[in-house]
């Protein structure tokens, strides 16, 4: 899945006619529902309690520390699902990550928040040994784990990511994703992205300047 960037999309629509026309949209969509449909909506409707946003929750990250919804709160957040044992897509996303965080200035608020879909073998110390194997040192990179569960209707209901379809990866359960989300400073969902992809990645980094100028700019 790509998301649309920040700068211009063109959607082509049924004019009065019937002929295709094609509406230009600024900025970021915004996703509601689990079907992902990017939607431009107004800044009330953006503002508005009928707005998706990501629900509360309450993890624990690889450092042994609590983290709630409050954290969503006036940052930039990238979401990753992954489990520490994965030998193939989970790797190739944490290098992208790494050289996401690297592009990022550190001033912009921008954080990723990475869940592990493997709780029972994914502990607070497990992940602390993934962290240190890997070499993600920045404070702005949170490994978190808690109650499968949770975890899985987060994912599904906050998210709008799929744990289940594991079939495309060659097995019969969940196994990881490539998918990204970007969340915006108010918990609403931003931007859908796949870690496999440069262009992706690179697409992440643009819109998440879309986001503080949005931000400034309100």
């Amino acid at each position: 899945m790509f998301a649309i960037g920040g700068a211009i999309a063109a959607v082509s629509v049924a004019s009065c006619n019937g002929v295709p026309s094609t509406v230009t949209h600024t900025g970021l969509p915004y996703y509601r529902t689990k079907e992902l449909t990017p939607e431009w909506v107004s800044v009330k409707a953006a503002a508005s309690a009928t707005m998706h946003r990501v629900p509360t929750f309450a993890f624990t990250n690889h450092r042994g520390e609590q983290v709630t919804n409050r954290v969503l709160a006036g940052r930039v957040t990238l979401v990753h699902f992954f489990y520490a044992s994965c030998g193939r897509v989970c790797p190739r996303a944490v290098v992208s990550i790494q050289r996401l965080l690297q592009s990022v200035p550190t001033d912009t608020g921008f954080q990723v928040l990475s869940y592990t879909v493997q709780p029972e073998r994914d502990s607070v110390a497990a992940l602390a040994v993934y962290a240190r194997h890997h070499e993600i040192a920045d404070a702005r990179w949170q490994l978190l784990t808690g109650a499968w569960t949770e975890i899985e209707a987060l994912a599904t209901r906050g998210y709008f990511v799929n744990l289940r379809d594991g079939a495309s990866y060659g097995t019969d359960d969940l196994a990881h994703t490539e998918t990204l989300v970007l969340v915006d400073q108010e918990a609403r969902i931003r931007g859908v992205y796949n870690a496999t992809l440069a262009l992706d990645m690179e697409q992440i980094a643009r819109d998440v300047q879309v986001l503080e100028r949005e931000r400034a700019a309100h």
